[in-house]
């Protein structure tokens, strides 16, 4: 395997490479390679090939290189908990036993062992210590197993809630929710709670479901002008969380649009572990892979920068995101996580880097909103001027055409 210490060396020698050489045009994810939605526990292993698309896109490599130059690994003291399905098989033990791999996806793009022979980089921060919190065991829509649910979650998150209040938990822990519910009285409770223990929240920013799962109808099918999802999906629309978008093109057909949305991520072309214990390709777009990518990033931005809080890695993310100063959008929030950026700018947030949990301090500015009806007001606006322009037109030829007429 390549080993996220070989990873940090190579990654040194491609960015001296890149500063002479012409860069390559991402490659294109190969056709027959295991896809992680399909792979069972039955399903004979075969290699990926190529390379990891979504960590090149999100230059996890240069970002690697960095922290390998301060002798820090990728993720390094930094505690991930997938509250989600499960994890196990994620670290490359072996088979799952799990029923579905959903969390173990997101597990493995978060820290997956990468793969040898062809060498394939896996997890983004691979240094992290990953665990995960079961609330749900089989998909919406399944007559088998227990399938997400709101109060489902809201428990799970007491308990993670009460691990770190009693210590159990790291300072620097990263909660990801790769999937999202309806809203609940004791869901918002919960991550009221579990925000104020100082954790850093990571959530998807929701997939339109399906018509037969029986979640949230009224978004399936064809966005609707002006969709706005942030209030109905859980727990991205609590407003100190860090709701995650998909960047990749045509994303609108399966994630749902939404005001909450902070950042973004590719949500597909990552590498991770299936279910039979070997390697696979995602090849679905969705948030809540792409919320699994931006876990991972936000733990090469804590691993470097152990004595901020939560809210300032939060920060860091969202202020250097691709796209930040033109405002927020339904789709991906204020852009793409930025690893290189949010490892070296400080944001300006008005206050120290060493700010405690406990020390009184100003209120975050409130995140702007996205525009949902912004393109329909510009067709409109588009439309208008059209029309004035050929109005126009016709009043200025109308003397001609009359003259003609005589």
């Amino acid at each position: 395997m390549i080993g996220w210490a070989g990873r940090g060396a190579s990654a040194l020698l491609l960015a001296a490479l890149t500063l002479v050489a012409v860069p390559a045009a991402p490659s294109a994810a190969a056709a027959d390679d295991p896809d992680c939605d399909n792979v069972q526990t039955e399903t004979e292993e075969r290699k990926v090939e190529g390379v990891n698309d979504a960590n090149d896109a999100l230059h996890v490599g240069e970002a690697t290189a960095l922290l390998a130059r301060r002798g820090i690994g990728p993720g390094e003291g930094v505690r991930i908990v997938v509250v989600d399905s499960g994890i196990t098989g994620h670290d490359g033990s072996g088979p799952s036993t799990l029923d579905y791999a959903h969390g173990l996806t997101a597990a493995g793009i978060i820290a997956g062992p990468d793969q040898d022979d062809p060498g394939v980089e896996v997890g983004i921060a691979p240094a992290a210590t990953v665990e995960g919190r079961t609330f749900y065991t089989h998909p919406r829509g399944s007559d088998d197993g227990v399938t997400p649910t709101s109060d489902g979650l809201a428990t799970a998150l007491r308990g993670v809630a009460d691990d770190r209040s009693a210590g159990r938990l790291p300072p620097r822990t990263i909660v990801l929710v790769p999937i999202e519910v309806a809203h609940s009285t004791a869901l918002e409770s919960a991550v009221d709670r579990l925000v104020r223990t100082g954790v850093l929240v990571v959530a998807a920013g929701g997939d339109r479901p399906a018509p037969e799962s029986g979640f949230l109808p009224s978004y399936s099918g064809e966005a609707e002008p002006g969709e706005d999802a942030a209030r109905d999906v859980w727990p991205a629309a609590d407003d100190r969380t860090l709701a995650v978008g998909a960047s990749t093109d045509g994303a609108l057909g399966s994630v749902l649009r939404s005001s909450a949305i902070d950042v973004a991520a590719p949500g597909t072309g990552a590498v991770s572990r299936g279910l039979n214990g070997g390697w696979c390709r995602v090849t679905s777009v969705s948030s809540h892979w792409a919320a699994a990518q931006v876990a991972g990033i936000a733990a090469l931005v804590w691993s470097a920068n152990g004595d901020e809080s939560a809210t300032r890695i939060r920060a860091r993310l969202v202020t250097t995101a691709s796209g930040n100063t033109l405002g927020a959008s339904p789709l991906v929030g204020h852009g793409v996580v930025q690893a290189l950026e949010a490892l070296e700018r400080v944001p300006s947030t008005g206050r120290s880097d060493r700010d405690e949990d406990t020390t009184a301090r100003p209120a975050d500015a409130p995140r702007a909103r996205a525009d949902v009806l912004a393109p329909t007001r510009e067709r409109a606006i588009w439309w208008g001027l059209g029309g004035g322009g050929a109005l126009a037109v016709l009043l200025i030829l109308r003397p001609v055409l009359a003259r003609r007429r005589r």
